[in-house]
């Protein structure tokens, strides 16, 4: 920027001493009267000027060319370097539009590294829960193979126990067997000596004579017949015992599975609105169905009330707790996992949430059986009723409902007034229709109404319009 300065300076200085020469030398040649190509000496001032002029101007170019390289440039080369701007001008906004959007895409691939590094870190989370999960499922595993094995080994005493059982009731049977034989002995000898008694009555009245010597006889034989009764009425007791027994036996055996696969041992209908309180309260299903599988399996033990029977994998309880705490309503419910007899000593169960939803409408039919009342006899109508009420409770489990099925007011003599109508009635009609009383949920219960129609008019119910 100096030498710039300093060139400018050096011009103005040039011009100045160039002009004063200039006008000396056209002085002097005017006073000298000079003539160039014959021309006066006036024009030839004006053609010594003009020369002197133009040589300032040619000596000021040529020393500004020959000291300023970047004036050179800008005078013989300006149309090229404009050309050089505007394409470098061009090209620095490609490169600025190409940085723009390398920008862009460098942001983008922040963007994606960090979804990236948030998901890396979800999957390394979700792993390590993964393999938690997997060790509590090993855990669980390696304890039900436990009990599996302990469940196992079992099986041959029980076998045995069985076996015993059925040995001892055979030699009951056995025994049963022999007394009433025994029974039937001494009825048949009661009435030997009831007709004895009764021929020595006669032979007493017939021969008074007699009767101070036979008075220790008949003493003799009434006590022999007291001790016949006494032994008699003892082998009654016996028999009713060992009939009570056998009743007893046969209940056993028909009947010795105390609680069935499927069985419901417990159910509720919840709302989880705080998630820590969602064990809690299956905590006290639990404790429901442990108390329900006790009175089960354990009748006349009382003193294993507070027994843990029923057993449930902690991670059906951490899936239940998981499903139910959403905050909507859920009917949940324990049931037994298979079939279980008396005196086990676990219980296993497992459990089943489905959401408290609503299943049917008021009023709505859910259940028609046609009735020829005219030509059905009473035997007939009372099967078609039992096939109303099997289809109507075939439509409530299919569709849901999971609580109890009530006709009426769900009183006996409610029923009981509807098929005495029936069956009394002189009325014909064509058609019997299975109606719900109320809107039912899930959890139930279902109530529904039986109404007769002829010809399409209704002409009796269970409960009143």
């Amino acid at each position: 920027m100096t030498s710039a300065y300093v060139l400018i300076v050096a011009i103005l200085l040039l011009g100045g001493v160039l002009a004063v020469l200039g006008d000396r030398i056209g002085t002097k040649v005017g006073k000298a009267r000079l003539r160039l190509f014959k021309l006066r000496p006036r024009n030839t001032a004006t053609v010594i000027t003009v020369i002197t002029g133009v040589s300032i101007s040619a000596l000021s170019l040529i020393i500004l060319f020959v000291l300023s390289e970047s004036l050179r440039d800008g005078v013989f080369r300006l149309d090229a370097i404009r050309r050089q701007l505007r394409i470098a001008q061009s090209n620095l906004n490609g490169l600025s539009a190409e940085r723009a959007s390398i920008t862009d895409e460098l942001e983008n691939a922040k963007r994606e590294r960090n979804r990236t590094e948030r998901s890396f870190r979800e999957v390394q989370r979700r792993y390590a829960s993964m393999r938690a999960q997997a060790k509590r499922l090993s855990t669980e595993v390696e304890i039900l193979r436990t009990q599996r094995e302990r469940l196992l080994g079992q099986i041959p005493r029980l076998q045995q126990q069985v076996r015993d059982r059925d040995d001892r009731i055979a030699s009951q049977d056995q025994v049963l067997r022999q007394r009433a034989i025994q029974f039937r002995a001494l009825q048949a000898q009661q009435s030997r000596l009831q007709s004895e008694i009764s021929r020595r009555d006669g032979m007493i009245q017939d021969l008074d004579s007699e009767i101070a010597q036979r008075d220790q006889v008949v003493s003799d034989r009434e006590a022999t017949l007291d001790d016949l009764t006494r032994q008699l009425n003892f082998l009654r007791e016996e028999v009713a015992t060992l009939e009570q027994f056998y009743q007893d036996y046969q209940a056993l055996r028909q009947g010795n599975v105390a609680l069935v696969r499927g069985e419901v041992l417990s159910y509720a209908v919840l709302r989880i609105v705080d998630p820590n309180s969602a064990y809690l309260a299956i905590d006290q299903l639990l404790s429901q169905a442990n108390r329900r599988a006790i009175e089960a399996t354990r009748p006349f033990n009382s003193d294993t009330v507070s027994d843990r029977v029923v057993q449930i994998s902690q991670a059906q309880v951490n899936q239940l707790a998981a499903q139910i705490q959403d905050g909507q309503d859920y009917v949940v419910r324990i049931l037994s996992a298979g079939n279980f007899v008396e005196q086990e000593e676990a219980v296993l169960v497992f459990a089943d949430a489905v959401p408290n939803q609503q299943i049917f409408v008021a009023k709505q039919v859910i259940a028609t059986v046609s009735v020829d009342s005219d030509e059905m006899t009473t035997p007939q109508v009372r099967a078609r009723l039992d096939t109303l009420l099997a289809a109507a409770q075939f439509r409530a489990r299919r569709s849901g409902v999971i609580g109890d099925i009530q006709i009426g007011d769900g009183s006996v003599r409610t029923f009981a007034s509807f098929v005495e109508w029936l069956e009394n009635t002189r009325q014909p009609f064509e058609q019997i229709q299975a109606v719900v009383s109320t809107d039912t949920y899930t959890a139930g219960p279902l109530s529904i109404d039986l109404l007769v129609f002829r010809n399409g008019e209704l002409v009796f119910r269970t409960a009143p319009s």
